[in-house]
C-alpha cells in the first residue's frame, strides 16, 4: 500500500543531474550551494555531459561514469530529457529521484501527456521512489539537506513539524513565515504531479518518523484515499496530530446520485467526514495552519470542551464572546470556591467572570496576572485556558517569561497565550514564546478556532478511531413490501400504512388506517415521488382517496405504476437520514434537515460508518437547525433519543445489507414530541445491479 520514502529524504549519496550555470533561476546552482553550505552532509556528484568541471567540482557525463550507484538524483533538465535520464539512472542502480521539470501533460493544452504516461510507466516498472515531476523538491532538516531551490530556508530551526504540500511555491512561503512564528521543522516535501510517491506515502513516512511529532499539509486532492487515511490512522496511533488546509472546499460535486443523500454528500463533505473519523484537523487557511500548529505543539489534549479566557480589557471580553459564539464553544462555569478565591485576590473594581477582564492594573503585574490565571487552570470545571499574554516590545522592561512558564508547568491542561491583534513576529517575540513554554497566538478569532480544534482533537483521542465498517455477506434480500417491517426491527418505526393495488383497495386501506391519510405511488421510476406528482396529502375520506388514486393512474400512465402506499398523516420535525457507499471512502451516513428543501438548504452532517449513539448525537448538534429539537413556537421538545436509535439502527441495517443496497434513505423521518418516537414516512432504496 505504501512506497518507500527513505531513499528520497534520507539518501547516502546525491547526483545533481543537469548541473549548469544557465537555465531558469539557476536551480541546480542553488541546490548545490545549499548542500555546500551544510558542509556536504552526503556525498554529492554533478552530472552534465557538456561539462568537465563546475563550481570547483568534477562533472560526470552520466550515471554510468559515477564512482558509485547513487541513492537520489535531483533531475534538473527540461522535460523532454527527463525520461532518458530516469532510464539511465535506473540502469545504474538509482533508488530515488526528484524531478523538478514540468511538461508532462499539465495545463489546458496538455502538452507532454504521452511523455508523462511513459514516465509513469517507467517509474512503476522500476519501483523507484520519485517526487514530482513539476515539483520544487524537499528538505530534510535532521539530515541537513535543503533540496529546495531557495536560499531563504537555510536557517530554518530544527523541530518536530513535518509538511506535505501540493504547491511547491507555497511550501517555501509557509515554512518561512511559520519559522517567524517560532516553529521548528523536520521534513517537508512538495508533491508535484505525484507520478511516483504521493501524499499517502509521505504521510505514512512522517507518521513513522521519530523526528516528527506534528504533521501539516496543504492538500489539493487525495489520489489514494484508503491509503491516505490508513496513514492518518497510523499518525493518530502515534499521537501525531495531522493538520491540513485542503483546497477545493466549495462544492466540487459528483455525478448526481439517485437520492438526496448522494446529492448532498459531495466530495468535500465526504472528505470532512473522513477527517472527523481519523482525527485529522482541518483549517480554513494557511495562516490558520500556523496557529493550529502552535496550539497543538505542546501535545496537551483537553479532557472536555469547557473553555476559560482571561483578558485585560472589557472590549477583549466582548470580542471573545463573539468568537466563542461563532464556534459554538462552551465557556466553563467556575466552582464557587474558585470564585471566592478570585474575589479575595482581584482589585475591588473587578468582577469574576468567564471570560475575565482582569483590568489594567493586574494585567501590568505579570506575576499577579499569572497567579489569577492559575486559579482558572486549577478549577475542575475548566478543560483548557487562554490568557491574553503580554508580549513585550524590544524596550519593554517586563520581558521575563518565567511567570508564564510557571503557569504552564502548574497544570497539564492546554494553556496558550494570545494577543488581541496580529503583531510583528520578531526575535523578541520568539524568545518570549520559547521562554514562556506556551504558544502565543495572534488575534482573538484565530485563538478561539485553535482552541475549538484542540477540543475536537481531544474528543477524538478519548473516543479512538473505530474499526473500519465490516463487510456484509450472505444476508437475505428484503422485498420492497417487507422493508418497513424489517426496518422497524432496527428502531426505524414506520407510520401505519398499507399497500394497495387499485384505487378501491386504497380507499379500503384508508378506512382501516384512519383519516387523514397520505397517498403515494409505487413505481419503479419514482425515486422522488413528490417531484413527479406522485403524492397526495391530507385526504380526509375514502371518496377522496379513491378519486386521487384514479387521477394518479392516469398521470402515471406509461411510467410503471405498480400500486399505492396509503399512510397515516404524521406531523413533526422532518429529517433526512441516509446511508450510501462512496466508491473511495466506503459506507457513510448523512443526517440533516429533511423535506423537499434538503438540497437547497444543505443543513447536513456526515460521518463514515460504523457509528455509535454518542457520535450521532454530535451530528445532530452540528446542524444549524439543532435548536428545533428543543421546541419552538409553542411546540415542546422533540424525541431526540428516538432519533438516535433510528439513525444508529438504519446505519446497522445498511452495513448488514450492503450486498443488496448501494443507498438507503429516509426522507422525511418525522420526529414527534418527546417520548412519542419517530416515523419513517418515506423510505427509498437503490439496489445494486
Amino acid at each position: 500500500m505504501f512506497r518507500p520514502v527513505d531513499p528520497l529524504l534520507k539518501p547516502g549519496s546525491i547526483a545533481i543531474v543537469g548541473a549548469s550555470e544557465s537555465g531558469g533561476d539557476g536551480w541546480s546552482r542553488v541546490l548545490f550551494r545549499n548542500i555546500e553550505a551544510a558542509g556536504f552532509p552526503v556525498r554529492t556528484y554533478l552530472v552534465n555531459p557538456r561539462r568537465d568541471e563546475l563550481w570547483g567540482q568534477k562533472v560526470y557525463p552520466d550515471f554510468g561514469a559515477l564512482p558509485e550507484a547513487v541513492d537520489l538524483a535531483l533531475v534538473i533538465v527540461p522535460g523532454r530529457f527527463v525520461n532518458d535520464v530516469i532510464r539511465d539512472g535506473i540502469a545504474h542502480g538509482l533508488k530515488a529521484a526528484t524531478i523538478y521539470a514540468a511538461g508532462f501533460g499539465e495545463g489546458r493544452k496538455g502538452r507532454g501527456r504521452e511523455r508523462g504516461e511513459e514516465l509513469r510507466q517507467i517509474i512503476a516498472d522500476a519501483g523507484i521512489s520519485v517526487c514530482g515531476p513539476n515539483c520544487m523538491g524537499t528538505f530534510s532538516l535532521p539530515r541537513e539537506l535543503l533540496l529546495y531551490p531557495t536560499t531563504r530556508l537555510r536557517d530554518l530551526k530544527k523541530g518536530s513539524v513535518g509538511g506535505i504540500f501540493h504547491s511547491g511555491g507555497t511550501l517555501g512561503y509557509w515554512f518561512a513565515q511559520a519559522a517567524q512564528r517560532g516553529l521548528g521543522f523536520s521534513y517537508a516535501m512538495s508533491c508535484g504531479n505525484e507520478f511516483g510517491l504521493d501524499a499517502a506515502d509521505y504521510l505514512k513516512f512522517l507518521a513513522d518518523d521519530p523526528d516528527t511529532g506534528l504533521i501539516v499539509g496543504m492538500i489539493e486532492s487525495i489520489r489514494r484515499p484508503k491509503a491516505f487515511f490508513e496513514a492518518a490512522r497510523k499518525a493518530f496511533e502515534a499521537e501525531k496530530p495531522v493538520i491540513v488546509c485542503k483546497l477545493g472546499r466549495t462544492e466540487l460535486g459528483k455525478e448526481q446520485a439517485k437520492t438526496h443523500t448522494g446529492a448532498v454528500a459531495v466530495d468535500d463533505d465526504v472528505f470532512q467526514a473522513a477527517c472527523d473519523r481519523y482525527g485529522i484537523t482541518r483549517c480554513n487557511s494557511i495562516d490558520e495552519m500556523v496557529d493550529f500548529a502552535l496550539a497543538f505543539l505542546p501535545r496537551r489534549w483537553p479532557e472536555g470542551n469547557r473553555l476559560a479566557v482571561v483578558t485585560s480589557s472589557g472590549g477583549a471580553v466582548g470580542l471573545v464572546l463573539d468568537a466563542v459564539g461563532s464556534e459554538k464553544g462552551v465557556l466553563a462555569t467556575l466552582e464557587p470556591g474558585t470564585v471566592r478565591r478570585m474575589e479575595d485576590f482581584i482589585p475591588e473594581d473587578a468582577d469574576v467572570n468567564n471570560p475575565m477582564d482582569a483590568g489594567p492594573s493586574l494585567a501590568s503585574d505579570v506575576p499577579g496576572f499569572c497567579s489569577l490565571c492559575r486559579m482558572f487552570a486549577d478549577d475542575p470545571n475548566v478543560d483548557l485556558l487562554a490568557v491574553q499574554g503580554r508580549i513585550p516590545l524590544p524596550d519593554d522592561r517586563n520581558r521575563d517569561p518565567e511567570p508564564y512558564r510557571a503557569l504552564a508547568a502548574a497544570t497539564d491542561k492546554p494553556v496558550l497565550a494570545f494577543s488581541r491583534m496580529v503583531q510583528n513576529a520578531d526575535q523578541t517575540y520568539r524568545d518570549f514564546q520559547d521562554g514562556a513554554g506556551m504558544p502565543v497566538l495572534f488575534g482573538i478569532p484565530a485563538t478561539v478556532r485553535a482552541l475549538h480544534a484542540l477540543v475536537r482533537y481531544g474528543a477524538r483521542r478519548r473516543a479512538g478511531i473505530p474499526e473500519p465498517a465490516p463487510g456484509a455477506a450472505g444476508v437475505r434480500a428484503i422485498p420492497r413490501d417487507a422493508l418497513p417491517e424489517a426496518l422497524a426491527g432496527y428502531g426505524v418505526t414506520p407510520p401505519r400504512q398499507a399497500v394497495a393495488r387499485s384505487p378501491r383497495e386504497a380507499a379500503d386501506a384508508a378506512r382501516t388506517i384512519g383519516f387523514p391519510v397520505a397517498l403515494k405511488v409505487v413505481a419503479g421510476e419514482a425515486i422522488h415521488k413528490t417531484e413527479i406528482g406522485g403524492v397526495r396529502l391530507g385526504l380526509a375520506d375514502a371518496g377522496a382517496v379513491e378519486r386521487e388514486a384514479k387521477d394518479l393512474v392516469q398521470a402515471m400512465a406509461g411510467r410503471g405504476l405498480e400500486g399505492f402506499i396509503v399512510q397515516e398523516m404524521v406531523a413533526g420535525v422532518e429529517l433526512l437520514v441516509g446511508a450510501r457507499d462512496d466508491e473511495q471512502f466506503g459506507p457513510l451516513l448523512v443526517v440533516g434537515l429533511g423535506g423537499v428543501f434538503v438540497e437547497l438548504l444543505r443543513d447536513v452532517s456526515l460521518r463514515l460508518l460504523p457509528i455509535g449513539a454518542a457520535e450521532v448525537r454530535t451530528m445532530l448538534e452540528d446542524l444549524r437547525a439543532a435548536s428545533v429539537f428543543k421546541g419552538f413556537r409553542g411546540q415542546g421538545p422533540r424525541d431526540v433519543a428516538a432519533v438516535i436509535d433510528a439513525v444508529t439502527g438504519l446505519s446497522r441495517f445498511f452495513l448488514e445489507h450492503r450486498e443488496q443496497l448501494s443507498e438507503i434513505e429516509i426522507n422525511p423521518l418525522i420526529v414527534l414530541g418527546e417520548g412519542a418516537g419517530v416515523r419513517a414516512v418515506d423510505v427509498r432504496v437503490v439496489r445494486r445491479k
